[in-house]
C-alpha cells in the first residue's frame, strides 16, 4: 500500500472488543446480512494490520449491546489504555446508571463516550438520550455516536433530524460516526452550525451501494469530497476495522486517492485528531 513517507495516521473508529464478546458481531452479521467478514476477529490480529498500514494510534470505540458488557468494556479499555495508550471511548447503555459512566471517567479508563443508537435500540432525541447528554455536558466529556443508515434497521434509529437536540443545545464535543452514511449532504448544516461537532470517514469512503426498501443508498458518494473540502479541519480518519466486510485497507485507500490536496490528506489521517487531543482530551 502506497503510505507516504513520514504521514502519521490516528484511525479514529476501531473496533477492539474482547475477545470472548466481539465474535458476537460477526455472528449477527453474517446470519441476518448473509454477509462474510473480510478479516479475523481477534484484536491483537486486527491491531497487527493497523501497525502494518501505518497506524500510529487509534480511537477506540466500544458499544454496550446490553447493560451488563458497559463494566466488563470499560475496564477492557482501561488496559489497552494502560499498555497501549489509546484513545478510549468506552460502553454505557441506556438502562445503566449513571455512576458506572462517571466511574469510568473517574477511574481513568476511558476518553469519551461511544454511543450507537441503531445498535442499542434508541433514537438519538430520546429522553434516554437526553438524560446521557447531560451528564456528558456536566462532566464535559466527549461523545462518539452512530449516525446514517445501518444495516438492521435503516434510518430508523439514526435519521438527521433526530440529531438536533444534541447538535444545538450541548458544548460538550461530538464526533457523527460515518459523515451520516447515505444522507452525508445532511451534516453540512451540523458542521456549519457548531464548531464542536465533527465527523470521520469510517464506512464513506467505501465504495459500496445497498438497496434499502427501494432506495439505493451510496456509500461512497460526492457529498464525501464536498464535505472533506468544505470542512476539511472538521473530519478525521476512520476504518472500523475488524468490524468490516470489505477489504480493511480500502477506506484509507480511497482517502489516498482522492482529488484532494496533499495538506487535508494530512488534516485527515492524523492533525485533526492530534487538535481534537489536544484541546478536548488533555
Amino acid at each position: 500500500m502506497n503510505v507516504p513517507e513520514k504521514v502519521k495516521i490516528i484511525d479514529t473508529h476501531v473496533h477492539l472488543y474482547p475477545n470472548e464478546i466481539v465474535p458476537r458481531f460477526y455472528a449477527w452479521i453474517e446470519k441476518k446480512h448473509k454477509l462474510k467478514a473480510k478479516m479475523p476477529i481477534e484484536w491483537e490480529k486486527a491491531l497487527e494490520m493497523l501497525r502494518e498500514m501505518g497506524v500510529n494510534t487509534i480511537f477506540n470505540l466500544t458499544h454496550a449491546i446490553i447493560p451488563e458488557h458497559t463494566q466488563i468494556l470499560n475496564k477492557w479499555q482501561g488496559l489497552l489504555k494502560e499498555n497501549y495508550k489509546f484513545i478510549t471511548f468506552g460502553a454505557f447503555h441506556p438502562e445503566n446508571d449513571d455512576k458506572l459512566l462517571i466511574e469510568a471517567f473517574e477511574n481513568g479508563w476511558i476518553d469519551g463516550l461511544k454511543l450507537h443508537p441503531p445498535v442499542q435500540k434508541f433514537k438519538p432525541n430520546s429522553k434516554e438520550a437526553l438524560r446521557i447528554y447531560e451528564l456528558l455536558e456536566e462532566l464535559n466529556k466527549p461523545l462518539l455516536i452512530h449516525s446514517g443508515w445501518f444495516p438492521d434497521n435503516s434510518f430508523e434509529y439514526a435519521d438527521t433530524g433526530m440529531y438536533d437536540e444534541l447538535i444545538f443545545n450541548y458544548s460538550f464535543p461530538v464526533i457523527l460516526a460515518h459523515m451520516f452514511l447515505g444522507k452525508t449532504k445532511e451534516i453540512e448544516r451540523y458542521l456549519d452550525a457548531r464548531k464542536n461537532v465533527f465527523t470521520e470517514t469510517s464506512n464513506a469512503l467505501v465504495k459500496m451501494e445497498v438497496f434499502d426498501k427501494g432506495e439505493k443508498i451510496v456509500w461512497y458518494c460526492d457529498d464525501v469530497k464536498r464535505i472533506i473540502e468544505e470542512f476539511p479541519n472538521r473530519v478525521f480518519y476512520g476504518s472500523e476495522i475488524p468490524l468490516v466486510w470489505w477489504d480493511p485497507k480500502e477506506t484509507l485507500l480511497n482517502l489516498l486517492k482522492l482529488d484532494v490536496d496533499d495538506k487535508i490528506k494530512e488534516m485527515i489521517l492524523y492533525k485533526n485528531a492530534e487538535k481534537f487531543i489536544e484541546k478536548y482530551l488533555r
